[in-house]
């Protein structure tokens, strides 16, 4: 096929161009509006614009790379508390504690959560994120409980924010 001018071809490249960044424009409102139905605005757009893969995700798949935020979330205090165990041994008793829940949110909660979105088993995906965030109280009470002042008490409350925005999210597909 042969164009007597380039205006065809001009004029198709700027429809597909203006098609992209409408739909991109569409899919960050999305994102947007989900994140008008959670308990923090700003947090809930951190984790999920962070991800590229938000782009062009539903919920479900929305609702995914939370869980993952929460998993690299505690995956990072595991790590800080086993740095902390060796500078401050006598906190021990509440950063293995701390060490236990964490790993609990890791290893069972995060996969058990994963796995039930992805089996549309929405409420287990909820309970796994509700338990996130009483685990990461369950740790700082710890410390108090050792009569002991956390050195992690930004870390617990950032997992329980996180946990529960998420948890939002999951909630939207109920």
């Amino acid at each position: 096929m042969k164009f007597s001018s380039p205006h065809p071809i001009f004029f198709l490249i700027l429809v597909l161009e203006q098609t992209l960044i409408f739909s991109s424009m569409a899919d960050k409102q999305f994102i947007i509006n989900t994140c008008k139905s959670t308990p923090s605005f700003k947090l809930c757009l951190n984790i999920l614009l962070s991800n590229p893969k938000s782009q062009n995700a539903d919920l479900t798949g929305l609702a995914l790379i939370g869980v993952a935020a929460v998993k690299a979330k505690g995956v990072n205090i595991i790590q800080h508390v086993a740095n902390l165990k060796k500078s401050q041994p006598e906190l021990k008793p509440a950063l293995d504690h701390c060490e236990d829940v964490y790993h609990a949110v890791v290893d069972a909660d995060v996969p058990s959560a994963n796995e039930a979105l992805r089996g549309g088993m929405v409420k287990f995906a909820e309970d796994g994120m509700a338990d996130a965030a009483v685990e990461a109280k369950s740790c700082e009470r710890s410390f108090g409980e050792h009569g002991v002042k956390s050195p992690i008490t930004g870390l617990n409350y950032d997992m329980n924010d996180v946990a529960n925005v998420v948890r939002a999210i999951i909630r939207m597909l109920l």
